[in-house]
């Protein structure tokens, strides 16, 4: 960012949040979300399936990349009719993206005007994504609808445990954003009443993080005899897999919190949310949703993303098949009762048997002593875990043996475990902690 434009957003900062934050393209968005509330299933379907149409024509006439794909398929956007049609589209994935490069940029924009971002890259490998104001706006007018179900209202501040703090920063203001960052690699027991302290005084009542850090961040006010110093309106929960004894930690700091829990990508493909426990329901007018049969990964297909449209492509995250709960609002669908993990999160027994990271989840809830847990495979008869947590080893290891024991049923005794507690276990550069990490080929005895 120029100096100019960091001058600017100083001086902006202080001005309404309505006239410098959002514009047209958020109200038109966030209006079309609203407008679904009066609508029947059928009308808001007829509008999902408009939109989808649009979205495959507009691809195959402004960008190299579908054009070639649909050509090479022998499938043209005209032949695209009713829902069984959508089985003459190609899934793609995330491989067929990256080498398919800026083809798949629409021709509508100048690429070199357009801003460059990435995934995460908690899969192993990230992917160069282009974007604009107006997607951006697009995608937060999704994302404060999705909110409002917990009183959450744009230009309302927030406490960030996500995302990039440089260098030994404790904490950054963003008053463009109304936004405190606290650094989450930098968080301790030293340090913890200072940061409270800046929360309270900031008047933010809404704590807004990855699972890891807002479980970290309980724990730590817990530990320290703060839990009742801060009782934020509503937890949002970002991207990341949730375990269950991450939301316990975060529910026994801040009992009287809603709790929203937020699913969405870097490509912005699809986006889905669950208030308290709930089933996730997913936002029609933002995206197309299919479940792979085979897999159960999820396939979606983007409505707001114009600079580069991902149409029919298959995400990392597994789901179970859709359901339809008794709460589930008549203009949310489809929905799921759960987020399973990533198909690449896939950890192998010492045979070459695979076992699924939905299992591996299962066997770390419950425990009181961890705030994060890292599944490290480097052998097949291997596997280091990771775990993070500032209590003494001594108490922490006598509550792992546990997990030890959990571990063998699961994996067999052949498996060798190793456990190991540290009191910060490396993120992302974007701050998401990586559940499994399989440094071994992906048959077995591959390299």
């Amino acid at each position: 960012m120029s100096i100019a434009k960091k001058i600017a957003k100083r001086i902006l900062a202080y001005a309404p949040y309505r006239y410098v934050n959002i514009g047209q393209e958020f109200y038109q968005w966030r209006n079309k979300f609203e407008q679904m509330k009066e609508m029947t299933a059928e009308q808001i379907r007829e509008a999902q399936w408009n939109a989808l149409t649009e979205t495959v024509k507009y691809a195959y006439e402004n960008t190299d990349f579908y054009r070639h794909l649909y050509d090479e398929h022998g499938f043209h956007p005209s032949e695209l009719k009713n829902e069984s049609d959508l089985q003459r589209i190609p899934v793609i994935n995330k491989m067929m993206v990256r080498e398919g490069g800026q083809s798949l940029v629409s021709k509508q924009f100048d690429i070199r005007k357009l801003s460059t971002g990435a995934t995460s890259g908690t899969t192993g490998t990230s992917l160069t994504l282009y974007y604009n104001r107006a997607l951006e706006q697009r995608e937060w007018a999704a994302t404060c609808f999705l909110w409002s179900d917990v009183g959450y209202e744009p230009g309302e501040g927030r406490i960030e445990l996500r995302g990039i703090v440089e260098g030994d920063q404790e904490y950054v203001v963003d008053r463009f954003h109304r936004v405190i960052r606290l650094n989450v690699s930098r968080l301790t027991a030293q340090n913890i009443h200072r940061m409270m302290k800046l929360i309270l005084d900031s008047g933010y009542r809404y704590l807004h993080g990855y699972p890891s850090s807002l479980s970290l961040f309980a724990k730590l006010l817990s530990e320290s005899g703060l839990n009742h110093n801060y009782r934020p309106d509503a937890i949002l929960v970002a991207s990341e897999m949730f375990h269950d004894h991450q939301e316990q930690a975060i529910r026994h700091v801040f009992p009287g919190a809603k709790l929203h829990v937020h699913y969405g990508q870097s490509e912005r493909v699809i986006m889905a949310g669950r208030v308290e426990r709930s089933a996730y329901h997913f936002l029609p007018l933002y995206g197309y949703v299919e479940r792979n049969p085979g897999t159960g990964g999820i396939i979606g297909t983007s409505f707001i993303n114009h600079v580069t449209p991902f149409i029919r492509y298959e995400l990392s995250d597994t789901i179970p098949e859709f359901s339809h709960p008794a709460d589930q609002p008549s203009y949310l669908f489809p929905s799921i009762p759960s987020i399973d993990g990533r198909v690449s999160e896939i950890m192998y027994k010492p045979n070459g048997d695979m076992v699924s990271s939905a299992l591996l989840a299962i066997m770390v809830r419950g425990f009181k002593t961890i705030t994060a847990c890292q599944f490290v495979q480097r052998q097949y008869d291997e596997i280091d875990v990771i775990v993070e947590s500032v209590l003494p080893e001594e108490v922490v290891m006598e509550e792992m043996q546990l997990l030890t024991r959990k571990l063998v049923e699961l994996l067999t005794d052949a498996m060798n475990i190793s456990i190991q507690k540290v009191e910060r276990i490396p993120r992302t550069p974007a701050g998401k902690l990586k559940f499994v990490d399989v440094c071994i080929g992906t048959a077995r005895g591959g390299g």
